[in-house]
């Protein structure tokens, strides 16, 4: 096959093309070229991703993502944030909190503290909605305790160990 017989493929490119009337030319500054303004990328599970910026004022860039359907999405967030910055050192030691939330629903919300083995539930029952059935809305609340815990795999992982006669006092 000799270069006669090939065929060239198209090649899209945006820029900027000027015609100057004054010579007849045309000059096309083709945009986006250049190095990549972000270095260092690193990618995690659940959506989280961080770089490294450069430039004149290079900075350090991160995005979380958690999905509105996450029944803890603190703890969505704070796992992305850890895995991201793992090879950062803090001056002063962090102090997390000894309790994540495990289920958040219209009125609902359930903690979880792990040290201490306790499960935290609140519920707030707007009694000008129900005055009458305000008995059905406890019983609401609790059924969907019971239905979200077993999806929340903290909960789930604390259960198991009390059952193997782990983290015994």
């Amino acid at each position: 096959m000799t270069q006669k017989d090939k065929k060239q493929k198209k090649l899209r490119v945006r820029g900027t093309g000027c015609y100057d009337l004054s010579d007849n030319s045309f000059e096309f500054t083709a945009f986006n070229e250049g190095p990549s303004s972000q270095t260092n990328v690193k990618n995690c599970k659940g959506g989280g991703k961080s770089w490294e910026t450069t430039g004149s004022d290079p900075s350090r860039m991160i995005t979380l993502k958690t999905k509105m359907s996450s029944p803890d999405q603190y703890a969505d967030v704070l796992t992305q944030f850890e895995t991201l910055t793992k090879d950062l050192k803090p001056k002063k030691p962090v102090v997390l909190p000894d309790s994540q939330r495990v289920v958040s629903e219209a009125g609902l919300q359930c903690w979880l503290n792990a040290t201490k083995n306790e499960l935290i539930f609140s519920g707030i029952i707007d009694l000008s909605k129900h005055p009458r059935d305000w008995q059905a809305e406890v019983l609401r609340q609790v059924q969907l305790v019971v239905r979200r815990l077993p999806a929340s795999e903290r909960f789930n992982k604390i259960i198991n160990n009390l059952k193997t006669g782990g983290l015994k006092k």
